[in-house]
């Protein structure tokens, strides 16, 4: 007999996300340990840097990033794998990015979008909305810079780089206006709806991005100058 059912959503909260209510842990459904990590610690990660290192903290942001969300797609990989009986690159790539997506909301990465239209530039366009990596981005605004967006630009940047098998960076091109709070402040839970856009490529494209950012142009204005110049 052949097994021809077709798997469910592995990332479901449902079944996915377990607890334990005499200890109060969450695990999932392989048996790791989640970790759910305060806003407070993130905001203070990025004071820390920009306390320390001023505008260079935006390196190391993406650093850490990239090599966290390098170990993810490793670990996430092994699961998806062993639940489909089959690896991620003989995945139909639509039903890939939907479990992409399903992940991404399941460990509070905010809902993801995937724009493709400008593939045959080498390019993607994601947009993440209400993703916890975006706190703390606020601090980027001091001394009248732009956002820090640095930790989930790294963060998505090397989950495409491992699927692709090339090396890809991602910048932020596109933002909401993050929430200015100082340590004394709760953060109001209407003004927590937020978006960022990044545009992905290979290094050597994306190497001129960053500085068309700092320029003030958005995400239309730099596709345009990326697609005319390839």
């Amino acid at each position: 007999m052949t097994n021809t059912s077709i798997p469910g959503n592995y990332f479901s909260p449902r079944f996915y996300v377990k607890s334990d209510p005499a200890t109060g842990l969450l695990s999932t459904r392989q048996g790791d340990r989640l970790v759910a990590v305060p806003d407070f610690l993130l905001r203070s990660i990025h004071r820390a840097l920009q306390s320390e290192a001023g505008q260079a903290g935006t390196l190391a942001l993406y650093t850490f990033g990239f090599s966290w969300g390098g170990s993810f797609y490793d670990h996430i990989r092994g699961e998806i794998e062993s639940y489909r009986g089959t690896t991620i690159m003989a995945t139909n790539v639509v039903e890939f990015f939907a479990t992409m997506r399903q992940l991404w909301t399941v460990h509070g990465m905010g809902n993801l979008t995937l724009d493709f239209s400008h593939r045959q530039h080498g390019l993607i366009v994601v947009t993440t909305e209400n993703s916890v990596l975006t706190v703390g981005s606020e601090i980027g605004l001091k001394s009248g810079n732009l956002p820090w967006h640095h930790l989930q630009a790294g963060f998505i940047a090397a989950w495409f780089s491992r699927w692709a098998g090339k090396d890809i960076r991602a910048c932020a091109t596109d933002w909401s206006d993050p929430p200015e709070i100082s340590s004394t402040e709760t953060p109001d839970a209407s003004s927590n709806e937020t978006y960022t856009r990044f545009i992905l490529g290979l290094t050597s494209k994306m190497q001129q991005v960053e500085p068309w950012v700092k320029q003030g142009l958005r995400t239309t204005e730099i596709l345009e100058k990326l697609t005319a110049n390839s």
